[in-house]
């Protein structure tokens, strides 16, 4: 037994152990392999049970499978995000946990091409459904790309069933370029600096009233669509009360550079911009979307390629920097002209400035109206013209509704009924133009509501020119149209409860959009759902008028990518929030080229308490002071200064005072560029400034800091240069580059800055109308110096970079060759001087200096005739731009003073001012000695 025991330990010793026994027996192995494991085989599972909702293997075509591990801050709402499984489409991920449906990365809804791309390859649909109701894909569609400059470049993608797009023009030089990928659709742009654009293999949707592309511009700041910064919203693109008022332009920063992406969009669309800068651009159409793409690298340089493609309004006219005023009361009362004589002469006795009237109230288009009304509005225009103010008419797009309209129109009876008969005289007869309003899907007029009184809309892309002939009935001449509702307003209930069984895509930002415009679903007179041509009804109808009203300057509430009309602000809430948004849509408007821009003082809803609004009403009326242009629109409560007492009525009118009296500056700023600006625009080499939306610059030389907040005792400025001066008490504001100051103010302040190295004509004794005061006020000049302490050589070389810098307008730089040939040979003057001064005595070069100031400004007056100012410490010089001088000096027909009785001196050496912070000097300097003499030299001492 002893000698079995020991041979069978001898033989299991001799057994041999296997490789994968040792890894068995070994735990920390074991641990390792089963840890291994785990990790592979869990995110399958998770993978499969938590996102997949089938497991349906991509279509059979080879392409890309797409990943559903996707981060969710990336993710992207495949159709209707939040919805059960059994409802999101199978080639989309489903998270249980969340409860949403997502695209993979890439995106399955894409499209492809059997070759590499051009104008004529179609892209043909991967996936046969798209995930919004399960809807067919469209099989084919093509993608054209339009080189329209060397900055700017289209990309539009459309159906070619319904639509045919000539092949875009190719240019041999531009500063950017393109990669369209095959066989799987992807497109980028580059600039020559950087990425510009990139679908990034996001989902491209194309359907039957659906259209969806997702794309990327950049990862850091963006503006536009009335927000600074534009970050993790939802805008829509649908005319409407509240809508979007200007270009729906986007600036996108990247680095040092920006450029830019306008959406040419005239159906419905929601755009969507998501926490990681993912633009989704979701549209109610069947033909198709076009982008524009602008490579910058300057904001300035994105808004001249935006004016270039839309146009520009060229009809500026100084009276519009006078304040617009309107009172209405009700849609069925007016104003009695006795009335309106004794609010203007109330308005003139209290040295209130204003240049236009809109008379006795609204004009709405009416068949069924009287002489009397006729003769009412007629007798307003005449009482707003006697009392030399301009007539702006206020007038909507819709015709009230009369049950007579729906009858047969019958013969004109021989015999003419005389005045007493039972049917008033029409102002014109609709019923011939029947055919020509929008129609109900059910047929017949389609009937809207607005203020409960029912109303018919003119199809004015397809209206006669008799029809609008025949409407306007009223015999008087006017100075400009100010158009309101015309997205156009339609009041009267709407059902959208089962909206996605007639639409693949609707949502609540899309119904708020809806609420109050006509419906969807009217035709138009050809026969179109009116729905899909709805943002471009206010350019119709401004374009309608204009055949009849000539080209006067036109006011209006919405407009479809058009420069040449002046936007129109309505229905601004009387809120602290409101005179923000405000400030900043003008600022974004007028940097995305709408550089005419008028807005609504105190808001105009119909909620205003006077008691409780007063201060937020007075710092509007300060903030306004800087709008390109302002109305004050009276509504259920007055708005202008005469609504108001005490201190607050005198603030405000002393706002509209100030606002006349810098009419010089803004008319001048008015011809190179826009007025009010964001920070990002006018200063976007400056990181610190970019996204800041509580100071803005007015022009070049002037900087605001409005007060956003009730009782708000102190803002915060951050500086955009070194030195600035407060522009009405000269206190000198100094810091470095981005520095932020902080600045008391009370409820009479606001604070207005003036950059050190600018000249800014003002006319300060103010009378009645902008054109007046124009005429009859003696200009008074504010110098606020640039000084520095620097050796002659340095100083001259920094003074003439500085006037580089001040004559660079819309990011191009305007130096004169010929003066900058005499600039350098006066600097190498210069140095020889000092070099030959430094070989007598080395020291005395090295110790000595020269405080240099400098100042420029300028005044334009006309096309052929432009003042230039430039100060030193010493001197004021002026110089005549042009040959024009009949404005300023022809006795009868002159439309300028021609008088200088003030000039004012900011950085001087204390001990030279006459007041605190600055020095008053009166004098009188006449423009009309440049007729004769090539410069006026004015020196401060004598």
């Amino acid at each position: 037994m002893i000698m079995n025991l020991n041979t069978r330990k001898l033989n299991v010793s001799k057994l041999e152990i296997r490789w994968y026994d040792k890894i068995l027996l070994n735990r920390p192995i074991k641990v390792i392999l089963i840890s291994l494991v785990v990790a592979v085989v869990a995110p399958v599972l998770i993978y499969r049970f938590l996102f997949f909702t089938s497991i349906d293997l991509p279509p059979a075509d080879g392409f890309s499978f797409g990943s559903c591990l996707v981060a969710r801050t990336l993710r992207l709402p495949c159709g209707y995000a939040n919805v059960n499984s059994e409802q999101c489409h199978p080639h989309c991920c489903y998270d249980f946990r969340s409860k949403t449906c997502f695209h993979r990365f890439p995106s399955r809804f894409s499209y492809v091409m059997d070759r590499v791309w051009d104008e004529d390859v179609v892209l043909s649909a991967r996936v046969a459904t798209i995930p919004f109701s399960f809807q067919n894909s469209l099989p084919r569609i093509k993608l054209s790309i339009d080189e329209v400059s060397k900055s700017h470049l289209s990309l539009n993608f459309y159906n070619p069933a319904l639509v045919e797009i000539p092949h875009g023009n190719r240019l041999e030089e531009k500063n950017y370029f393109y990669d369209v990928a095959s066989p799987e659709l992807n497109v980028v742009v580059n600039s020559t600096e950087r990425m510009i654009f990139n679908t990034n293999r996001g989902p491209l949707v194309a359907s039957q009233n659906i259209w969806e592309l997702t794309f990327w511009l950049t990862n850091e700041s963006m503006y536009g669509l009335g927000e600074i910064p534009l970050e993790k919203t939802t805008k829509v693109l649908y005319n409407h009360n509240g809508g979007i008022s200007g270009i729906p332009l986007i600036f996108a920063k990247s680095g040092h550079s920006y450029h830019g992406i306008l959406i040419e969009a005239v159906a419905p669309t929601v755009i969507t911009i998501r926490k990681e800068n993912q633009i989704v651009l979701r549209s109610i159409t069947s033909l198709g979307v076009k982008l524009h793409l602008f490579v910058g690298p300057k904001p300035a340089d994105i808004m001249r390629d935006v004016r270039n493609l839309l146009g520009v309004n060229k009809r500026m006219e100084y009276w519009m920097f006078g304040a617009h005023i309107c009172s209405e009361t009700t849609p069925n009362t007016a104003l009695t002209v006795t009335q309106l004589n004794n609010f203007i002469n109330t308005l003139g006795r209290q040295n209130v400035p204003f240049d236009s009237h809109c008379g006795v109230s609204p004009i709405i288009w009416d068949n069924d109206c009287t002489r009397a009304k006729i003769t009412l509005v007629n007798n307003g225009a005449r009482a707003v013209r006697n009392a030399r103010k301009r007539f702006i008419p206020h007038m909507k797009p819709y015709i009230m509704y009369h049950e007579e309209m729906e009858q047969e129109e019958e013969e004109e009876p021989d015999i003419v009924l005389p005045r007493t008969a039972t049917r008033p005289p029409a102002c014109f007869d609709v019923r011939p133009f029947r055919s020509m309003m929008l129609q109900s899907n059910s047929g017949g007029f389609y009937k809207g509501l607005v203020k409960d009184e029912k109303v018919i809309y003119p199809d004015y892309k397809n209206i006669s020119l008799e029809f609008i002939q025949k409407m306007w009935v009223y015999n008087l001449p006017i100075d400009g149209m100010l158009l309101e509702d015309t997205w156009p307003l339609d009041e009267s209930d709407k059902k959208v409860d089962n909206m996605q069984n007639y639409l693949p895509y609707f949502n609540k930002y899309l119904e708020a959009a809806f609420n109050h415009t006509p419906k969807w679903n009217a035709t138009r007179t050809d026969g179109k759902i009116y729905m899909h041509n709805h943002n471009e009804y206010g350019n119709y109808y401004v374009d309608s008028l204009k055949e009849v009203l000539g080209e006067v300057p036109t006011f209006t509430s919405s407009q479809f990518l058009s420069g040449k009309i002046i936007i129109n602000r309505q229905n601004v809430s009387t809120t602290w929030s409101g005179l923000h948004r405000e400030i900043t849509e003008a600022a974004l408007g007028g940097a995305s080229g709408n550089w005419l821009w008028s807005s609504p003082i105190c808001g105009d809803t119909e909620h205003l308490e006077i008691n409780t609004h007063n201060n937020l009403c007075v710092k509007w009326y300060m903030a306004a002071t800087y709008m390109p242009m302002i109305k004050i629109h009276s509504r259920d409560g007055g708005r202008d200064p005469l609504s108001f007492e005490g201190t607050h009525r005198t603030l405000m009118i002393n706002a509209m005072r100030t606002r006349i009296s810098l009419a010089p500056y803004f008319y001048t700023v008015l011809q190179n560029g826009p007025l009010l600006r964001p920070m990002f625009f006018q200063y976007p080499e400056i990181d610190q400034l970019k996204d800041t939306s509580t100071q803005f610059s007015v022009g070049n030389d002037l900087l605001i800091v409005p007060n956003l907040q009730p009782s708000q005792s102190h803002v915060h400025v951050w500086l955009p240069s070194e030195s600035w001066y407060e522009l009405w008490s000269g206190l000198k504001i100094e810091g470095n580059v981005g520095d932020a100051v902080t600045m008391t103010t009370t409820e009479s302040d606001f604070l207005t800055m003036v950059r050190a190295g600018s000249i800014i004509v003002l006319q300060k004794d103010v009378t009645l109308t902008a054109v007046d005061t124009r005429l009859r006020s003696q200009y008074s000049l504010t110098i606020a110096l640039k000084c520095s302490n620097e050796t002659l050589i340095d100083e001259t070389e920094e003074e003439d970079e500085e006037e580089g810098e001040d004559e660079e307008e819309e990011g191009e730089d305007k130096v004169d060759e010929g003066e900058e040939t005499v600039r350098k040979q006066h600097r190498m003057k210069q140095k020889e001087v000092i070099e030959e001064e430094a070989d007598e005595n080395e020291e005395e070069k090295n110790t000595e200096t020269d405080i240099k100031c400098h100042a420029k400004g300028e005044l334009f007056m006309s096309e052929s005739m432009t003042m230039i100012f430039k100060a030193d410490d010493k001197s004021l010089t002026i110089q005549a731009e042009g040959e024009d001088f009949d404005i300023l000096c022809k006795p009868s027909g002159a439309l300028w003073a021609n008088v200088i009785r003030e000039i004012i001196l900011y950085g001087l050496n204390a001990d030279l001012n006459n007041f605190d912070n600055f020095k008053q000097i009166r004098t009188s300097i006449n423009l009309c000695q440049l007729q004769t003499e090539t410069q006026i030299v004015f020196y401060y001492d004598d």
